[in-house]
């Protein structure tokens, strides 16, 4: 992963979107605290390779319990998704 201050991801864009196409993901930071990401589209996938790819090895702790609230949630959704074809 890159970073890019936000004046710079401004002024760069089209740089920082090349770089998402060819597969890098920018942290971007604004007054020195990460606010996003620019990551590459993967395509549709299943909810639980996207929480495995988003808890990557350095992904931080916050990033891992995010992962693993989102997983939880689709489990839920998926749970009364099917609960409702059942009736």
């Amino acid at each position: 992963m890159i970073e890019a201050t936000a004046t710079a991801m401004a002024r760069a864009f089209h740089d920082y979107l090349g770089k998402a196409q060819r597969g890098q993901t920018v942290l971007i930071r604004l007054r020195g605290k990460p606010v996003a990401r620019l990551v590459p589209d993967s395509g549709f996938m299943p909810a639980s390779k996207a929480a495995d790819i988003f808890r990557g090895y350095k992904a931080t702790k916050l990033d891992k319990e995010a992962a693993d609230a989102v997983e939880d949630q689709i489990r839920k959704l998926d749970r009364e998704f099917d609960n409702a074809l059942a009736h």
